[in-house]
């Protein structure tokens, strides 16, 4: 699997997503994280720990197999969460997770998500799952998250943290979901003011 989407390595995908994550400010200059999974050869492609996402190259992007051991860089601190995923959600090809701000402020309020409300949400959105608040990088995290992502939910809402958003496509197609899920959560935000 060298080639993911569009003529895109699945590194180049990653480095693709981070940057365009940054530039639409659903993560900080070092934060969200997004991975590809490989499953024919049983391996995760998932962006890096630590460095700023506008600078990610596809050089950067680290490889672990499936059951977490590296194969090449330093991936990131949230590298159980995506492998949990893929181990518990056979669908799932690609995910990101991000800090969106209004889905944040919208969980802050304890306000839910209609995905009825915007097309593109409401066409692309299996359910949405909650996860408490659980300290990141964790495997508690990461197994809370695998039990919603089990139950066919494509957006997991993590509270106090962001989201995880999976694809049975491709990372472009998570993005374009995360993206819908933050404009929702802006929307039903302003539609309660």
């Amino acid at each position: 699997m060298r080639e993911h989407a569009y003529g895109r390595s699945p590194e180049e995908a990653i480095s693709d997503v981070m940057k365009w994550m940054y530039q639409r400010g659903i993560v900080q200059v070092r934060g969200g994280n997004a991975s590809i999974v490989d499953r024919e050869n049983g391996i995760v492609y998932m962006s890096p720990t630590g460095l700023p996402r506008p600078l990610l190259k596809a050089e950067h992007i680290a490889v672990l197999d499936l059951q977490g051991a590296v194969i090449k860089g330093r991936p990131t601190s949230e590298w159980r969460m995506h492998l949990y995923l893929y181990r518990h959600q056979p669908h799932a090809l690609a995910a990101v997770h991000a800090h969106p701000k209004a889905l944040l402020t919208l969980t802050y309020r304890g306000q839910s998500l209609d995905p009825s409300l915007l097309s593109e949400a409401g066409i692309q959105v299996t359910c949405i799952g909650h996860v408490p608040y659980i300290r990141p990088g964790t495997e508690e995290l990461a197994l809370a998250v695998a039990r919603e992502a089990a139950r066919g939910c494509n957006v997991i809402v993590l509270e106090r943290h962001g989201a995880l958003v999976w694809s049975p496509h491709t990372i472009y197609h998570a993005l374009d979901l995360l993206e819908a899920i933050e404009d929702l959560a802006w929307i039903t935000l302003h539609l309660h003011l």
